[in-house]
C-alpha cells in the first residue's frame, strides 16, 4: 500500500462516501424526497416489520411485543421489528417524540444509510490490503452496491444493512494485524450484539465468521496462536449472552424444534457465481435453463468477474501443485495475511451456507443433533462473508495484474482490465437499480398510520370506541411461523388487520411471528374449529369485552363463514366490514344438542361389530389403535407410532362398501406438538390390476380442526368405478396419530370408549361426554 497521510486517507473515505451518497440518492430520489409514502413491499415480510415495529414503538416498551398472538404476546425478538430500531422509536414516543407516525420512513431510510456506509468500509479494507485510493474508492463503490443484503430491499428489510458485514471483518482484520490491542475484539463483541439486536443472523454471521479465522490461523499462522484464545472469547462471548438473554426473557417454551428450510433455503453455485438479476441473469437463464437461482435464501452473487478471477485462480494453483510440487502455495498462496484467511474462512461459511455437512446423508446424526444450528434455517444467508472476501481478492488480484504487466512495459495490455471494471459496474447497476425501481412503486404508505382514514375512522360514525373491544379477528384468518400451520390468510386481511391493529393499539388474534409457540398456534387456530370443539383460547383472555371481528372482500373457509355468521355488522366499507364477535357466541358448542341427537336415536339403530352404531347402511372404517405398542392415545390408551421420514399406512384393505361410488372421507387425528412437520395425508384407490385410480392429497399445514394438542387430518374422496383396494396414507415424521375414520359422506358413525367412570359416548370420533 502506498504511503499515504491520516488526512488523505480521511479525505478519500469522504470522498468515497459522498460518492455513495450522491449515488443513492439519484438512484432512489423519490424515496428520500417523501420516505414515509413508500411500501418498500406492501406485504409479506416487509409488511411485517412495518406494522410491528410500528405496533412496538407506539403502544409498548420492555422485550413484550403485544401486537400479535393475543392474549399472550410474544418476545420482541421473535416478531420481524428490528428490535434495536423498535426500542430507538418506543422510546422517542416516551420521551413526547412523535417518531411512530413516521416509522415507515425510518424503516426505509436506514438500510439506505447503509447502502452509503458499505462503500466507505470497504474502502478501509481494500486501503488495508495495499490497494491505491482511487482504485480503492472506485472498487469500494462497486462492491458496496452489488452486495447481496441490497437484494433484500424489498423483502426482509431487516436483511438490508450491507454494512454490517464489512465492519465486523474489519474488525477481524485489525485482531490479526495487532493482535494485543483489546478494543478490536470490544468491538467485535458490542458491534455483533448491536448488529444482532437488528436482525439476529448478523450476530452469528460475525460470530462463525470470526470462529472460521480461529481455524485458519491455528492451521497457518503459529506465532497468532497465543492470542487465538482472546478471538475465541470474542466470537463466543456474543453469542453466550444472546442464548443467555433469550433463556432468562422468553416466555414460550414449545417452539418449534425443527423449523423448515435447513436443507431447503441453501446457496448453490448457481446463486453464487451466475447471474441473479439484469440482462445477464435473462441471458443466463435463456441458454442454461436448467440452472437454478430462483433460490432467494441463497444469494450471495459475486459477479462475473470475481467468479473468473477465482476460476482463474483455482486453474493456476492446481498447475502449480501437478508441476511444480507447491503444495504451500495451495494452502497458502502470497495474499496479504486478513485476504489469506478471509478466503479460507469465507470459504467455510460458504459450504455452510450450502448446507454441508447437513444435506449429506450419511452425516444425518449431525444434522439431528445441531439444535442451535437448525434454528438458523435460512443457511444460506452465510454465504454473504465469502462475497464481501472474494470481492475484495478480485481486487486485489486485478489490481497486481495491472501493477505486473506494467512492470513489464505491457501497457496496452495492462489497460485492458479497463473492461473488465466496467462489466463489474454494470452488474452493480442492475442489481442496485433493479431494487431502487422495485421499492419505488409502493407509494401511499403514509396512509398506513394514520388513524382519521381506512377502517380505523369507522368507529367515529358507528359511535363505537377501539376502548368497547380486547383484539382484532382479521377474516380470512392468518397464522403463520410455527413451521407446522401455514394458514396465511389473504393479502388484503393481513394489510387492513396490521393498518387497524397499529393506529388502534387493539392487538391481534392471529399470529406472524418466527419461531411461534406451537401451542399458542393450536389454541389460536382452535378458534376456527367446528362447533364440536370447545374453544381452549377464550378463558385465558383478561376480560369479557368482545371481539372486532374484521372481514375483508376475499373467499372464505366453511370454518370462516361459521365465525363471522356469529358477529354483528358494525361497518362496511370497500377495505372490509367490521363485526362485534361476543365471547359467548364463539365459545357456545354444539355438544348439549349433539348429546339429545344421540340420546335419542341411538335406542333406533341396530349395534355392529365393535359396538359401532351407523346411521345409514353403508360401510365404515374406524380403527382406535387401541393395541398399538405406542400407548400415548388420545381418546383410549393406543396411538399409532412411527418415528421414521416415510410414507405410513393407516389403512390398506377394501373400500369400505364395494361397488359404492359415493362420497367419502378419510380422517385421522394426528399429534399436533410432534417435533417436525405435518406433511400430508393422502388416500390411493386401487383397481383389480393394482393400477392406481386417484390419489386425493390433502396438506396438513392446511389444517383448522383442534381438540386439545390433536389436530383432525381430513381427506375428501368419491371412490373411482373399479375400486377394489384403497391404502390411506400420511407422509411425516415423527408421526403419532390415533382415531381413523373412514366413512361416507353424510353418515354418522357412534360408539364408546373406556370402562365404568371413564366410559364415553364419541361421535365420528368427537367425544360428547367428558
Amino acid at each position: 500500500m502506498s504511503v499515504i497521510s491520516p488526512k488523505a486517507h480521511r479525505l478519500g473515505m469522504v470522498g468515497v462516501g459522498l460518492a455513495a451518497a450522491a449515488i443513492t440518492a439519484v438512484l432512489f430520489w423519490p424515496v428520500l424526497l417523501n420516505p414515509n409514502d413508500y411500501f418498500f413491499r406492501a406485504g409479506g415480510d416487509a409488511l411485517q416489520s412495518y406494522y410491528a415495529t410500528a405496533f412496538y414503538g407506539l403502544h409498548d416498551l420492555g422485550n413484550r411485543f403485544t401486537g400479535m398472538n393475543y392474549p399472550a404476546g410474544e418476545h420482541f425478538n421473535y416478531p420481524n421489528l428490528q428490535p434495536l430500531v423498535a426500542l430507538a422509536i418506543a422510546l422517542l414516543e416516551r420521551l413526547g417524540i412523535p417518531a411512530g407516525r413516521y416509522t415507515v420512513g425510518i424503516v426505509n431510510v436506514l438500510p439506505l444509510l447503509s447502502l452509503v456506509a458499505t462503500p466507505v468500509v470497504m474502502y478501509a479494507i481494500l486501503r488495508r490490503t495495499r490497494m491505491p485510493v482511487l482504485y480503492s474508492g472506485v472498487l469500494a463503490l462497486l462492491i458496496g452496491f452489488m452486495a447481496p443484503q441490497v437484494l433484500r430491499l424489498d423483502g426482509h428489510i431487516s436483511l438490508s444493512y450491507a454494512c454490517f458485514v464489512p465492519l465486523l471483518w474489519y474488525c477481524i482484520i485489525r485482531m490479526q494485524e495487532n493482535p494485543r490491542q483489546w478494543r478490536w475484539y470490544v468491538l467485535f463483541g458490542v458491534g455483533t450484539l448491536l448488529f444482532g439486536a437488528v436482525m439476529l443472523y448478523f450476530l452469528a454471521c460475525g460470530c462463525f465468521f470470526l470462529l472460521g479465522h480461529v481455524l485458519v490461523l491455528a492451521w497457518q499462522q503459529p506465532r497468532l496462536r497465543p492470542w487465538l484464545g482472546r478471538m475465541v472469547v470474542a466470537a463466543l462471548l456474543p453469542l453466550l449472552i444472546f442464548r443467555g438473554y433469550l433463556w432468562a426473557t422468553d416466555h414460550v417454551a414449545d417452539r418449534p424444534p425443527n423449523p423448515y428450510g435447513l436443507l431447503v433455503y441453501v446457496a448453490s453455485p448457481n446463486t453464487v457465481f451466475t447471474p441473479v438479476v439484469g440482462p445477464l441473469h435473462d441471458w443466463w437463464q435463456e441458454t442454461w435453463p436448467w440452472s437454478d437461482t430462483d433460490n432467494f435464501e441463497g444469494f450471495a452473487y459475486v459477479g462475473l468477474v470475481a467468479t473468473a478471477t477465482l476460476a482463474v485462480s483455482v486453474l493456476l494453483s492446481v498447475v502449480a501443485v501437478a508441476w511444480h510440487r507447491r503444495w504451500r502455495r495451495l494452502g497458502r498462496p502470497a495474499l496479504p495475511l486478513h485476504l489469506r484467511t478471509g478466503l479460507w474462512a469465507g470459504t467455510l461459511l460458504l459450504l455452510l451456507a450450502c448446507g454441508i455437512p447437513f444435506k449429506w446423508e450419511w452425516f444425518g446424526w449431525i444434522t439431528e443433533h445441531s439444535g442451535p444450528v437448525k434454528q438458523f434455517r435460512s443457511l444460506g444467508r452465510f454465504g454473504w462473508p465469502f462475497y464481501y472476501v472474494v470481492t475484495t481478492y478480485t481486487a486485489y488480484c486485478l489490481y497486481r495484474l495491472y501493477r505486473y504487466l506494467r512492470r513489464r512495459h505491457w501497457g496496452v495490455v495492462a489497460w485492458a482490465g479497463v473492461p473488465l471494471l466496467l462489466l463489474w459496474g454494470a452488474e452493480a447497476y442492475w442489481q442496485v437499480s433493479t431494487r431502487a425501481n422495485d421499492v419505488q412503486q409502493g407509494t401511499g404508505a403514509s396512509d398506513f398510520l394514520n388513524p382519521n382514514s381506512g377502517l380505523a375512522a369507522q368507529f367515529s360514525w358507528t359511535k363505537r370506541s377501539v376502548q368497547d373491544f380486547q383484539a382484532i379477528l382479521p377474516i380470512p384468518y392468518y397464522n403463520m411461523g410455527t413451521d407446522k400451520f401455514d394458514i396465511s390468510g389473504s393479502s388484503n386481511s393481513i394489510f387492513q388487520a396490521d393498518k387497524l391493529s397499529a393506529v388502534s393499539g387493539l392487538p391481534l388474534l392471529a399470529c406472524y411471528v418466527s419461531r411461534a409457540s406451537v401451542g399458542q398456534a393450536l389454541q389460536h387456530i382452535q378458534l376456527l374449529s367446528s362447533d364440536m370443539v370447545a374453544k381452549e383460547l377464550l378463558p385465558t383472555f383478561p376480560n369479557r369485552k368482545p371481539i372486532l371481528m374484521l372481514v375483508t372482500p376475499d373467499y372464505l373457509t366453511p370454518g370462516e363463514q361459521r365465525v363471522v355468521k356469529l358477529g354483528k355488522l358494525i361497518a362496511a366499507t370497500a377495505d372490509g366490514s367490521l363485526y362485534e364477535l361476543p365471547l359467548d357466541s364463539l365459545a357456545a358448542t354444539a355438544l348439549p344438542r349433539e348429546r339429545a341427537k344421540a340420546a335419542a336415536l341411538l335406542p333406533t339403530l341396530q349395534p355392529r361389530p365393535n359396538g359401532l352404531y351407523v346411521t345409514s347402511p353403508l360401510g365404515v372404517v374406524v380403527d382406535s389403535f387401541d393395541k398399538a405398542a405406542d400407548r400415548r392415545g388420545r381418546l383410549g390408551a393406543g396411538a399409532f407410532y412411527e418415528a421414521k421420514d416415510q410414507f405410513h399406512t393407516l389403512y390398506d384393505g377394501p373400500v369400505p362398501t364395494p361397488a359404492d361410488t359415493g362420497q367419502y372421507e378419510a380422517s385421522v387425528w394426528m399429534y399436533g406438538k410432534s417435533d417436525y412437520g405435518y406433511g400430508n395425508m393422502r388416500v390411493k384407490m386401487f383397481d383389480a390390476q393394482s393400477n392406481v385410480l386417484g390419489e386425493p392429497i390433502v396438506d396438513g399445514r392446511k389444517a383448522s380442526e383442534i381438540q386439545g394438542n390433536w389436530v383432525r387430518m381430513v381427506v375428501p374422496f368419491r371412490v373411482k368405478p373399479g375400486t377394489v383396494r384403497m391404502q390411506v396414507l400420511y407422509e411425516t415424521r415423527d408421526f403419532l396419530a390415533d382415531d381413523l375414520l373412514i366413512r361416507p359422506a353424510g353418515t354418522d358413525v357412534y360408539y364408546y370408549t373406556g370402562t365404568g367412570a371413564q366410559r364415553r359416548l364419541v361421535k365420528n370420533t368427537y367425544p360428547l361426554t367428558p
